[in-house]
């Protein structure tokens, strides 16, 4: 998979029409030089252009640590601006030196379409700030909510060699079509989830949810944990028991997540 998003990332100037790359070309010399901001990008993966913004802090020093954020269900869409407007990103726009961080949004075009199906733009995203010298790739952490948190979940399991840490929110483990409860979630046996928790076991978690959670029940997160801690694996669970579904204020806002992440991609 590496080596064609890296292809993707790369030849995205040469697919798109001479107007869109002159424009492209303008925002890569604004993200470099005007910090502190939202500059748009696109990238090209399986044949698909997909936009992505990069929230560079003011006076970076590149290359430095990244976060990798996914959006939940309801920002999807092709506009480039959705992804930006609930959870991480407004959190570091209100608090930015709690961040440091180049924040990396992707935004996938379809609700139905979990976060998995579209690994190779969030690897061509993330390989497009490492390839501009923004981002030590060895400094990666990753982040999501709701559809967002099982695609960190996902996304992490499927290449733990590149994040050096995960942060869910109100996630949910299996995608639909696996095996579930009779309640539609997770099955603690289903292979698919034992393996999943298997590779995310190789690096540090930090697991949140609402427990007023009437959109993805908690249990799913309490399930993440149990697999995770029967393997030994460094994790914590916070459960915001006041909480619905919109735990990410909680998450982004009033914990330590932000300190955890800066120790983790040191």
């Amino acid at each position: 998979m590496k080596p064609a998003v890296a292809l993707a990332a790369i030849g995205v100037l040469c697919v798109l029409p001479l107007s869109a790359c002159r424009s492209t070309e303008r925002r890569q010399e604004s993200r470099v030089y005007d910090n502190g901001a939202w500059v748009a990008h696109t990238i090209e993966a399986e044949g698909t252009t997909y936009p992505v913004s990069f929230w560079v802090p003011d006076g970076w020093k590149s290359p430095g640590a990244a976060l990798v954020f996914l959006h939940g269900m309801g920002e999807c869409g092709t506009d480039g601006r959705k992804q930006m407007s609930v959870g991480l990103p407004p959190a570091v726009e209100a608090e930015p030196r709690r961040w440091p961080f180049v924040v990396i949004c992707p935004q996938k075009p379809t609700a139905p379409s979990e976060w998995e199906d579209h690994a190779d733009a969030v690897f061509a995203s993330l390989d497009l700030a490492i390839s501009e010298g923004l981002v030590d790739s060895d400094r990666v952490a990753i982040t999501g909510l709701s559809q967002g948190g099982h695609g960190t979940i996902q996304i992490a399991a499927l290449a733990p060699e590149r994040f050096r840490a995960a942060a869910p929110v109100c996630g949910y483990i299996a995608r639909p079509g696996q095996q579930r409860h009779a309640a539609g979630w997770s099955q603690p046996d289903d292979p698919a989830v034992r393996s999943v928790a298997g590779k995310l076991a190789e690096m540090p978690v930090w697991i949140f949810h609402g427990g007023q959670d009437n959109v993805v029940p908690p249990a799913e997160s309490r399930l993440l944990n149990d697999l995770l801690l029967s393997r030994q694996a460094d994790v914590r669970l916070t459960i915001f028991e006041h909480d619905n579904h919109n735990s990410w204020d909680s998450a982004y806002r009033m914990s330590d997540l932000d300190r955890w992440l800066v120790e983790h991609t040191r």
